[in-house]
């Protein structure tokens, strides 16, 4: 069945509010409004005009060209823009949005929000308005802007072909300076460092130590201590996870304790708190690629079963699940896991995850209730006695004899 083009959208969109509750809005070629579904006042009238998304629209056109657009206005608040184009002209303009992307953004929003002296009245439309606009991720929308383009124009592209503008984009760049003797040395270091990391040897620190007594890091400056600190941290443990991987951690492993050490050094409220969670974060590294170095005598499905235990320690994890990762039945899977691994599965989890304790105990100030509800044992009590079978300590005792107390 050939449908027009007023058909496609129409059949888009609907596919999209499957999942996103998004709205159109149709331009002609002069940005007078012929069409839309929104019928809220805020983001009505001349109000793409005011963010400066007009002028960006023609300077696009202008420049000949018709790929669809990612446009960004304030507050992480988004819209795409796609362009109908027949015998190599402009047809119309389709804007779909609104929507957020990117994480906190709704608390990053009331923030900024609350400077601005708006009426109580305005200040709770605007409010209840951005609660309710969706959150949606950048691979996600990339995709709906190649699939717009499809339902207007019948030609494929790639999420590659999308530009991202906003009323800055176009500010030029001071140039880039070459040729100071800043960086002098931090090369060879660092390559020294990433081997070490690789090879799982604990000599990295060294390493560490070598390097940052040629760099204290990026050169930028945030106007935030902790924020650059923290800036340097996902610098580190970018670096740190793909030296691992290339060292035999598996990607799965590797990219797992990324994304948890960045979510940890976003949270961080010190530059305390960031310097005691990368020496953690390194030890964790090299320790996982020591294992995997050391049991060259371990079968390849018990050693994943082994590294997805040490990356799902805030999880249930029970034998029937790894059993099924690794394509066995539960008895032949605790049996050959024992054979290699020389313990059960249940006490290689416990003292996986006891381990983990002893650090979140040592190195933060969570109470031991939170310890042992995030590590999922069933209750404190239980938690309590495995950790003092293990250790020959309480969770308390361990904390204070750590701390000095």
């Amino acid at each position: 069945m050939n449908m027009n083009i007023d058909e496609k959208m129409s059949f888009f969109m609907d596919l999209i509010n499957c999942n996103y509750e998004l709205h159109y809005w149709k331009y002609d070629t002069e940005f007078r409004l012929l069409e839309t579904n929104w019928h809220n006042d805020l983001f009505s009238g001349n109000f793409f005009d005011y963010i400066g998304f007009t002028d960006l629209i023609f300077r696009h056109l202008n420049d000949g060209l018709y790929t669809p657009l990612v446009l960004e206005a304030e507050s992480n608040l988004f819209w795409l823009a796609g362009f109908q184009s027949k015998n190599q002209s402009p047809v119309h303009i389709y804007m779909i949005g609104p929507f957020l992307s990117g994480r906190d953004t709704h608390l990053l929003f009331h923030k900024k929000l609350a400077a601005y002296d708006l009426s109580p009245k305005l200040s709770y439309s605007v409010h209840k308005l951005f609660e309710g606009l969706p959150t949606i991720p950048s691979n996600i929308f990339l995709q709906y802007a190649v699939m717009l383009h499809f339902c207007l124009n019948n030609e494929k592209l790639t999420t590659n072909d999308v530009v991202f503008r906003n009323r800055h984009s176009d500010n030029p760049t001071e140039p880039v300076t070459f040729g100071n003797n800043s960086h002098a040395g931090i090369w060879v270091s660092e390559q020294q460092f990433c081997k070490m990391l690789s090879e799982g040897n604990p000599g990295y620190k060294e390493a560490l130590r070598k390097s940052f007594s040629l760099s204290n890091g990026i050169k930028t400056d945030t106007g935030n201590a902790l924020s650059y600190h923290k800036f340097n941290c996902i610098v580190l443990l970018t670096l740190c996870s793909r030296a691992c991987i290339s060292g035999g951690l598996s990607p799965e492993t590797g990219y797992d304790l990324n994304d948890y050490y960045a979510e940890k050094i976003e949270h961080c409220k010190s530059i305390t708190d960031t310097r005691i969670l990368c020496d953690e974060m390194l030890e964790d590294y090299v320790k996982r690629v020591q294992e995997v170095r050391n049991n060259t005598s371990v079968s390849k499905p018990i050693l994943s079963s082994c590294e997805y235990i040490q990356s799902h320690l805030y999880e249930n994890i029970s034998i029937k699940d790894l059993a099924g990762r690794a394509g066995y039945t539960e008895y032949y899977f605790s049996h050959k896991f024992k054979q290699e691994t020389g313990c059960s599965v249940i006490d290689f989890i416990l003292d996986k995850k006891i381990e983990q304790a002893k650090l979140m105990l040592s190195g933060t100030g969570e109470s031991i209730q939170s310890i042992s509800d995030q590590l999922s044992f069933v209750n404190r009590s239980y938690f309590y006695s495995c950790f003092k079978k293990v250790t020959g300590l309480s969770p308390s005792e361990y904390r204070n004899q750590r701390s000095g107390g």
